[in-house]
């Protein structure tokens, strides 16, 4: 978009330099695009080379990234991602889905059976009606999301047929992971990645608005939860401090806190990950 600004910037002198940087700033900002929309599903199976496909989640349908081929082996890997953008500033992000995707980053390397099922209202262009806005905020980890995910991963297992599952969750998906391994008959181990296994003592610390329609595991996974725990955690992590699991650790001091000095929410996990579930092999053997 072209604008005839010479003469405008005559009339106020050629030495008045401030003058003519504001008015040129604000007349390209309204030439700024749009923001970029977040990647869908199909546009993120085709970025990570995997297979798509949606299954039903009861009131959603919900996708399943996988490898093109799938490896062989008795245990089944489900990873959860993260909560990605539920806000945008101050506002309700119109739609949820991150523009990272390090939970796929993950899957990739993954050389047991593994899956990623996505959660409700998430990896869409278009939501649908029935997404609303608490779905990604207040009510992230409600029963409703969890309920839909169970359903979806129960046909999942019906399917593979595993005699073993471990449910692998990135942040938020940590929570959900946990949330989702209460309901498991299978012998079910989780390994959570940088998550906010307090989300009461997460948002406090942060002074967020609490999460009310969500399930808090720090208050709903029971001591003896009947079910292994791996928590991965980076030393460098500002997004989910370690203070804000104490709680958790403390009423399960069974499960494995495995700390990383140099990492962060983001970093190295991706990066790591290859050598970081050999250690985990090793840990639970």
């Amino acid at each position: 978009m072209a604008f005839k600004v010479p003469n405008i910037i005559h009339l106020w002198g050629r030495d008045n330099v401030c003058w003519r940087v504001l008015l040129l700033a604000s007349l390209l900002a309204g030439c700024a695009a749009p923001p970029t929309p977040p990647p869908d599903a199909a546009n993120l199976a085709s970025q990570y080379q995997l297979s798509l496909r949606h299954i039903s989640g009861g009131a959603f349908m919900l996708p399943v990234f996988s490898p093109p081929v799938a490896a062989s082996g008795t245990t089944l890997h489900i990873y959860l991602a993260g909560d990605g953008h539920p806000w945008r500033g101050r506002k309700i992000s119109a739609n949820p889905t991150g523009k990272t995707a390090i939970a796929l980053e993950l899957l990739r390397q993954d050389p047991t059976p593994a899956l990623l099922l996505g959660r409700p209202c998430y990896y869409l262009t278009t939501l649908p009606a029935n997404c609303r806005p608490e779905l990604w905020t207040s009510a992230r980890y409600s029963t409703a999301v969890v309920t839909s995910m169970q359903i979806a991963l129960q046909q999942l297992l019906a399917e593979q047929q595993p005699q073993s599952l471990v449910l692998i969750g990135y942040s938020g998906g940590g929570v959900l992971a946990l949330l989702l391994a209460r309901e498991q008959t299978l012998p079910t181990t989780v390994i959570t990645i940088a998550s906010n296994l307090d989300t009461s003592a997460w948002t406090d610390h942060y002074g967020h608005l609490p999460l009310t329609g969500s399930l808090n595991p720090a208050e709903v996974i029971p001591g003896n939860a009947g079910f292994d725990q791996i928590h991965l955690s980076g030393d460098l992590d500002q997004i989910v401090p370690r203070p804000t699991i104490a709680r958790y650790r403390e009423r399960h001091p069974a499960a494995h806190y495995l700390h990383y000095e140099a990492f962060d929410h983001r970093c190295c996990w991706a990066q790591q990950w290859t050598g970081i579930l050999a250690t985990i092999s090793d840990l639970t053997r």
